[in-house]
């Protein structure tokens, strides 16, 4: 699936990492440093929004079926690279929005809704893309991801975060009412 999918779509091959610059300005198939033929079995280009959209979603399902597959490699900078897709389709439909605030700031709400990682991935995409001005939206757009999804497990292996459920009250809740009916046991 992996390939079939980069066969046709070329941006969606490799980590991410050198591929987040071309996909975030909508940049010829040519620049992409990994692939030939840069354009792929169909001479494919990323000069609409649908198919920036379309190497969105599609780098998000080669990532699902590499990581499902076991192959070598994180998701980390594979997700910064849907996150720059999607940034550049808010960016179509509202002009205004800034390219680079809004390609890092959901690269950060992928990463983060995945790995939980807040911090480290406002201080990685602000220092990485040399836009330390743009490190005070990463991190809100970090935060709202990680308190709208800190329910979702996205990943087998992860492990709770426990300091998040306090801070939502999702464990203070379930505390009080676990209480509640432990002391109406007793009369």
């Amino acid at each position: 699936v992996v390939f079939g999918v980069g066969v046709f779509i070329p941006h969606t091959l490799f980590w991410g990492e050198e591929e987040f610059e071309p996909i975030a300005l909508m940049a010829p198939s040519s620049e992409l440093p990994h692939v030939w033929p840069t354009s792929g079995a169909i001479g494919f280009e990323m000069d609409t929004p649908w198919k920036t959209l379309l190497v969105g979603f599609s780098k998000i399902v080669t990532i699902s079926f590499s990581v499902a597959a076991g192959f070598r490699g994180g998701f980390i900078f594979p997700f910064f690279a849907s996150g720059a897709a999607f940034g550049r389709v808010l960016n179509s439909i509202f002009p205004f929005i800034n390219v680079q605030l809004a390609t890092l700031c959901f690269a950060a709400g992928i990463n983060v809704a995945i790995t939980r990682t807040s911090l480290a991935t406002t201080l990685i995409l602000g220092s990485l893309s040399g836009e330390p001005l743009a490190i005070p939206a990463i991190l809100a757009a970090s935060l709202c991801s990680l308190f709208a999804t800190s329910y979702m497990s996205f990943i087998k292996t992860q492990i709770a975060r426990s300091d998040i459920d306090h801070t939502l009250f999702h464990q203070r809740h379930a505390n009080i009412i676990e209480e509640e009916s432990e002391i109406e046991g007793e009369h």
